[in-house]
């Protein structure tokens, strides 16, 4: 039944991203695919590599700090797996997480609670960040006549959860409150469940107290951690300026580049329901790009370039995966082990 799902999901995606292509005139899209150009390619692949080193120097010092030396080499490799699991499962912004934590925590030793505390800063960085720039696109969405009253307000509640949830957790790691185990805790007095939520307390516990140490040992790393996420998402906020300023010269306004910055995490956050959001993002994408004057086959020519390119980064991520005899290709299915004890000191 998986397996079924999965191939209508995989079929259904590529269906839906090859006949709006057909829709938007194949020939405009190549026309725009040719004005790239060289320096164009190189442009948009400097990009997407920047982005991902950035945001692999951004967790290699969350690991230094936190104790875990590791050369940078050895995290490209876990990275870009995780990475890979990432981009094709149902979350724009999450599911690779435990390769990567196993990875590391096989070839160092170190607890799978230790390794899990920095990916966890990493993502509360993350999310710190994309909040920052999308609340900046958020603000001209709202005063843009062209986004409905009814996207405003969706865009609204999104946003209200985000922040309630983002500052949550960095008042309770930082400050080393607890609020996630005790709220377990207060679940499993009332909700017994044969001890479940007492055990996931615990581990929950121990989380907490790692994430607290990551940012009590050495804040430092934890700050540059967090100015790295700012570029790293500050590259993706640039993107539609590096494509469209080969193809078109076209210079986009701060306001233009905000609002699709914001409305494309949205779309990243709802409609990547197939594999890499194929077809249902990029047909959102598209949406925006009309928004701001762009015409639907500029747009997706842009959509097939980077395509393009995160294709070659997933595939090598994949390759990865194999070899590390965490992705079956017979089966199709990803097996990550979580179940490590601290090694003896």
């Amino acid at each position: 039944m998986r397996r079924l799902l999965s191939l209508v999901l995989i079929l259904g995606g590529l269906g839906l991203f090859v006949g709006l292509i057909y829709a938007s005139n194949p020939k405009l899209v190549w026309e725009e695919l040719r004005a790239v150009g060289g320096w164009g390619l190189l442009a948009v692949l400097g990009n997407v590599v920047l982005s991902f080193l950035s945001w692999t120097l951004s967790w290699l010092l969350l690991l230094r700090g936190a104790g875990i030396g590791l050369p940078w080499k050895r995290v490209i490799a876990p990275m870009l797996a995780a990475s890979a699991v990432t981009y094709l499962t149902p979350s724009a912004y999450l599911g690779g997480e435990p390769v990567r934590v196993y990875w590391v925590a096989k070839e160092t030793g170190v607890s799978l609670a230790r390794v899990t505390a920095t990916v966890m800063v990493e993502r509360l960085f993350a999310g710190v960040s994309l909040l920052a720039f999308a609340g900046i696109g958020g603000f001209f969405a709202f005063i843009s006549p062209n986004v409905s009253l009814a996207d405003k307000g969706a865009m609204g509640l999104g946003f209200g959860l985000m922040t309630l949830l983002l500052v949550l957790g960095t008042v309770s790691f930082m400050g080393n409150r607890q609020w996630l185990s005790r709220s377990l805790r207060a679940l499993g007095r009332l909700f017994p469940w044969r001890g479940f939520l007492p055990r996931l307390a615990a581990s929950a516990s121990e989380m907490e107290r790692q994430i607290y140490e990551v940012f009590a040992r050495c804040p430092g790393h934890a700050l540059a951690a967090f100015l790295l996420q700012l570029v790293t998402v500050f590259l993706n906020y640039i993107r539609p300026q590096v494509f469209f300023y080969f193809t078109r010269q076209a210079l986009f306004t701060f306001p233009q580049l905000s609002l699709f910055f914001t409305l494309n995490a949205f779309i990243g956050a709802f409609l990547w329901i197939t594999p890499g959001g194929l077809g249902l993002a990029d047909g959102g994408r598209a949406g925006v790009f009309k928004l701001l004057g762009i015409p639907v086959a500029s747009a997706f020519a842009y959509n097939l370039l980077f395509r393009f390119v995160e294709f070659l980064q997933v595939a090598l991520g994949l390759y990865l995966l194999m070899r590390q005899g965490l992705l079956r290709w017979r089966t199709g299915r990803l097996e990550v082990p979580m179940e490590r004890r601290e090694p003896p000191k």
